[in-house]
């Protein structure tokens, strides 16, 4: 992005999306990637979204997902 011009929403989401994987790999120093996935996934967002975020594949993230959903299920 160059200072002489204003952002552009193209430029925006690009920092955004950096923003977001730098965070994504600050939770993954500190916990499990099935942890995250389960974070992530209580704020709403998709499995592609998730695996967008984490560098890994959509599939990664719904198998995971599913495996939550598997647990949860054991306990109640």
């Amino acid at each position: 992005m160059a200072k002489d011009r204003p952002a552009t929403p193209d430029d925006l989401l690009k920092q955004l999306k950096t923003i977001n994987r730098l965070l994504a790999a600050q939770l993954k120093a500190q916990m499990s990637q099935m942890d995250v996935i389960r974070l992530l996934s209580d704020t709403g967002l998709t499995a592609r979204e998730i695996g967008e975020i984490l560098g890994t594949s959509a599939a990664t993230v719904a198998v995971t997902q599913l495996r939550l959903r598997r647990k949860k299920k054991a306990k109640d």
